[in-house]
């Protein structure tokens, strides 16, 4: 039998993000967490945006992801919009994809039994690069992005949280974080865990994965390479009790060390001025 993502569960999850007392982001589900397969479930890192650009008549991927941060915004490295010049028109995002090879307008039932809806596809209305971004170095490689239109939550569809207040306080170094996207050579979504480690020891083995002082560095637990734009996120824990996931970083570069992946993230902490700026009803949990 299929289970149909998307479709069913719908009126219970608006029911539930009706009646919530707090806005709805970053859905946490300690037992899918657990559960290390070959790909992540449909319902698991709903924020996951893909990249797409109008090439004459035809929709195409740009090789990159990004993160919904709200119902209009999508965070997502400014290193992916060269072509075109950056214009904002020339862009759109794709919600929920779980197969990267499907029919983007058609439902997908897969042989392990999921059945998912097509892609919210909306296009870009402004297109916000950070002020100091190098093309060259890559440094400072963010993009806030506004979308032409709302993106509808259901199922596939959330918003990742915002970074705690407290982050900026604590060190990012010898942490466990999650990554989570589509895999450059593989179709389903995709998630690891990630063990960052210092930036001199990142330097050391990879110096050019260092772009800036604000580059995350981690080795993967699974040898999985992933589109740049894929979200580092981690768990937000009250009481000792999970209780949602929120966002690290953005995946800038990889590259192999003995045989292990190794790879880059842009902190975003110590861009949420900028991306305050350019975006709106952002959730943080406290």
């Amino acid at each position: 039998m299929h289970r149909i993502y998307g479709i069913i569960p719908l009126l219970l999850i608006i029911s539930q993000l009706t009646n919530a007392k707090e806005p709805e982001c970053g859905q946490f589900k300690e037992e899918q967490v657990l559960k290390q397969d070959d790909y992540a479930i449909p319902t698991e890192h709903q924020w996951l945006a893909r990249i797409t650009y109008v090439n004459g008549s035809k929709v195409e991927n740009t090789g990159c992801l990004g993160a919904l941060i709200s119902k209009r915004n999508v965070l997502a490295p400014a290193h992916c919009f060269v072509r075109h010049n950056g214009q904002a028109e020339a862009y759109g995002v794709q919600l929920g994809v779980w197969n990267k090879s499907r029919n983007a307008y058609e439902v997908s039932c897969e042989s392990d039994g999921y059945c998912v809806l097509p892609p919210q596809e909306i296009k870009l209305a402004e297109i916000a690069i950070h002020p100091e971004y190098d093309a060259l170095t890559l440094k400072n490689s963010l993009a806030v992005l506004t979308l032409l239109r709302d993106a509808k939550f259901t199922p596939n569809v959330m918003p990742i949280c915002m970074p705690p207040p407290d982050l900026a306080e604590k060190s990012l170094v010898s942490q466990i974080f999650m990554l989570a996207g589509l895999r450059t050579n593989k179709e389903l979504k995709h998630k690891t865990w990630v063990n960052t480690i210092s930036r001199s020891l990142c330097q050391n083995s990879a110096k050019s994965l260092v772009t800036s002082k604000n580059t995350v560095c981690g080795y993967q637990e699974q040898s999985e390479t992933y589109y740049p734009g894929a979200a580092l996120v981690g768990i937000q824990v009250r009481n000792d009790v999970p209780q949602n996931y929120y966002l690290v970083g953005l995946l800038h570069d990889w590259t192999r060390v003995d045989n292990r992946v190794l790879s880059s993230f842009l902190n975003i902490q110590p861009y949420m001025n900028f991306i305050r700026l350019n975006s709106d009803s952002l959730i943080v949990r406290s």
